[in-house]
């Protein structure tokens, strides 16, 4: 979920839209990573009755760290079967996952 996340924050229906999860089951990773310390609930700016979910500096280098696995991995992918056919893939699957 921290991919998803703003910097600024986010409200959890904009989480639950980009990330295709049900406002339910945001609301509980938001709980368990607020217990771990990587996120916390500020009130929203824009609307004093909405909260923003917000990460914190432990949030925001846990996200940079699993970038820069990810970006380790689909190297190494691509390395093996050639920089086109790896592109090719990534796009299906996203084209794929969004539905």
């Amino acid at each position: 979920m921290l991919a998803y996340l703003d910097p600024e924050g986010s409200r959890a229906t904009d989480l639950a839209a980009r990330s295709g999860q049900h406002k339910q089951v945001i609301g509980t990773l938001v709980d368990e990573l607020e217990e771990l310390g990587y996120v916390e609930r500020r009130p929203d700016p824009q609307d004093r009755r909405a909260k923003l979910v917000v990460p914190t500096d432990l949030g925001l280098d846990q996200a940079h760290k699993s970038r820069v696995i990810l970006a380790g991995i689909e190297a190494r992918h691509a390395v093996e079967v050639g920089g086109e056919a790896y592109a090719a893939f990534k796009a299906v699957l996203i084209r794929i996952a969004r539905g």
